[in-house]
């Protein structure tokens, strides 16, 4: 990589980090994977400007590496919001449209966990919270599957976006896109008992979980935690993103409409809540059972 192609790439991460409300994570991922691109394509064209001819010549490299198709997306989404940067700071003067066709993903159905073996799981430890340490593991595993929330939401959540008069919590979400998340009757009560142990501790933050030095939370360390209590259930996964997965499919379960759930979750389109639209076995056998003539 040329020094003038690193000094735009280091413009585009602080871009994506303070504007576009990535992940830590994804903004890692993302620069990785336009160094390889810009590397790849150095000989061939010394610019840093994509274009769909050397995007799909490194597409057909990266298969006969073996490389994933969900990696290659993941990549190819890495080079696209690059270029779009490049637009938007004006380092290019017109909008570039990659043509690219991407390896078809296999249609994979989300990781969730059933409502009785979640609710097994809260019941166990909400009341033995005893400390700050057992109550924010706590309040940090029902939050995520009473809100929906993203990792990032949940870490970036600060007091001043939490209403506990009003019930709802407002969340920035990808693209810094803003949504409302109203607030049940079953997490009201828990959130209050965390603020009364954060003042009996004396913590003090802007964030409405924190460490017990009012330090933002690390994302590695929340996911550990969610880790930790999924372990008790039967789910083959166990990040936070299954309680996202989880709080999606039992609003769906339950009777609520897409566009709702889509709303909730901040998709930016109903494609990308569609992947909810499935039935597990047991609601499958409740369907059967109140419907066909003959199931008794």
């Amino acid at each position: 990589m040329t020094s003038a192609s690193m000094t735009v790439v280091d413009k585009y991460q602080n871009y994506i980090l303070k504007n576009r409300n990535y992940s830590v994570h994804t903004v890692g991922s993302y620069i990785i994977d336009i160094k390889q691109y810009l590397n790849f394509i150095e000989d061939s064209k010394p610019s840093h400007i994509p274009d769909s001819k050397s995007v799909r010549k490194w597409i057909r490299s990266l298969m006969l590496n073996n490389i994933s198709k969900k990696s290659i997306h993941r990549k190819v989404s890495a080079i696209k919001s690059f270029t779009n940067y490049l637009y938007v700071s004006d380092e290019i003067d017109c909008e570039i449209a990659l043509e690219i066709q991407l390896p078809k993903l296999k249609k994979q159905i989300p990781t969730y966990v059933k409502e009785r073996e979640l609710n097994q799981v809260l019941d166990s430890y909400e009341f033995d919270s005893e400390d700050y340490q057992s109550s924010i593991e706590f309040i940090i595993f029902s939050s995520f599957y009473h809100t929906g929330m993203r990792r990032s939401e949940l870490i970036s959540l600060k007091e001043v976006d939490l209403s506990l008069g009003k019930m709802e919590l407002k969340v920035m979400g990808k693209g810094q896109k803003e949504r409302i998340i109203p607030l049940n009757t079953e997490i009201i009560p828990q959130l209050k008992r965390f603020q009364e142990c954060k003042e009996s501790n004396q913590i003090v933050s802007d964030y409405v979980f924190c460490d017990n030095n009012g330090n933002r939370l690390k994302e590695k360390w929340v996911y550990q935690v969610v880790k930790k209590l999924l372990n008790q259930t039967f789910s083959d996964k166990k990040g936070p993103h299954v309680l996202r997965h989880s709080f999606a499919t039992h609003l769906l379960q339950n009777g609520a409409d897409m566009n709702s759930i889509k709303e909730l979750l901040g998709h930016s389109s109903l494609a990308a809540t569609q992947i909810y639209a499935h039935n597990d076995i047991s609601q499958l056998k409740k369907i059967y059972k109140d419907t066909h003539p003959f199931s008794e």
